[in-house]
């Protein structure tokens, strides 16, 4: 009904998708599809942003799903129900896969490089991400667990971030996944979720794309995988950035720095007794090795 009563798009159905960051439903009518996307006041600064920055991105023509206005031509809609105040945002639904980099890994660096070229005409504040977010936070979260080698942690951390420093910062995604493309059946690539866009070095994003690896287990196959989609994503985002910022060694580097970044953004969410001490230890495993 508050679909209806304020968008010009036809909306039978509303279905839960999940939740993250707010809660995600699918919108249908008809033979269209919809993604609504409701956020209670906490996430209010998050959904504005990445609204803000998608329809800078729309404007210039870069591959992002459309923002639907309001019939009153806003971007997003503000709701009390129940004393309860919440943010609808409606986005176009686009039906397609995650797509292969071993094959389209060069347009996808192309995707990218063009986003790291425009993204700093954003005129947005922006969050900046620096070694407190990166390392600092897992290190604590090792410390306050008590866990024994902690300091092995601390000291790779630190030795990782000497070598990083001085990567060149940007404006980021700052999730860069593989999870966050679509490829239509027609071979259009589109990037999604910009819930997380920040000021931080660019090989972050590089790197999070460009990692073939497993994440619990390091294999042989998967270090060529991803030598090989790095050497095809560079060809692509060379068009836009200089490969001097973008080396091997630092690439490597910004791998092992993702681990510790996403472990502490999970027991951030999820708790501290979400990981225990043997996950722990195989991660670090996986850290010692990757520097071999």
């Amino acid at each position: 009904m508050i679909l209806q009563q304020n968008y010009e798009v036809p909306a039978e159905t509303v279905e839960f998708l999940r939740e993250s960051g707010g809660t995600t439903y699918l919108v249908q009518g008809g033979d269209r599809k919809f993604l609504l996307k409701a956020a209670g006041k906490a996430f209010w600064n998050t959904i504005q942003q990445s609204v803000d920055v998608m329809c800078f991105l729309a404007e210039r023509s870069f591959p992002v799903p459309a923002v639907i206005r309001t019939k009153w031509g806003t971007r997003m809609l503000e709701r009390i129900e129940e004393g309860e105040e919440y943010l609808l945002a409606l986005f176009e639904y686009i039906e397609g896969k995650e797509p292969d980099l071993r094959v389209c890994g060069e347009r996808v660096g192309h995707m990218i490089g063009w986003l790291h070229k425009m993204l700093p005409s954003y005129s947005g504040a922006l969050i900046k991400r620096d070694f407190r977010f990166f390392m600092e936070r897992y290190i604590e979260i090792l410390r306050q667990k008590d866990y024994p080698k902690a300091e092995i942690y601390a000291k790779l951390g630190t030795e990782l971030w000497e070598r990083v420093k001085d990567c060149p910062v940007g404006v980021c995604h700052g999730d860069l996944h593989r999870g966050n493309l679509l490829e239509t059946a027609d071979g259009k690539i589109y990037l999604l979720d910009f819930n997380t866009i920040c000021l931080a070095p660019r090989m972050f994003d590089v790197a999070v794309m460009c990692d073939m690896t497993d994440y619990s287990q390091l294999k042989s196959d998967d270090i060529k995988n991803t030598k090989a989609v790095y050497g095809r994503f560079l060809k692509g985002y060379a068009r836009h950035i200089k490969l001097k910022e973008v080396n091997w060694d630092s690439f490597k580097d910004w791998v092992a720095i993702r681990h510790f970044q996403l472990q502490a953004t999970v027991v951030e969410i999820y708790g501290m007794d979400c990981v225990d001490e043997q996950f722990i230890d195989e991660q670090l495993k996986w850290l010692e090795n990757w520097e071999q």
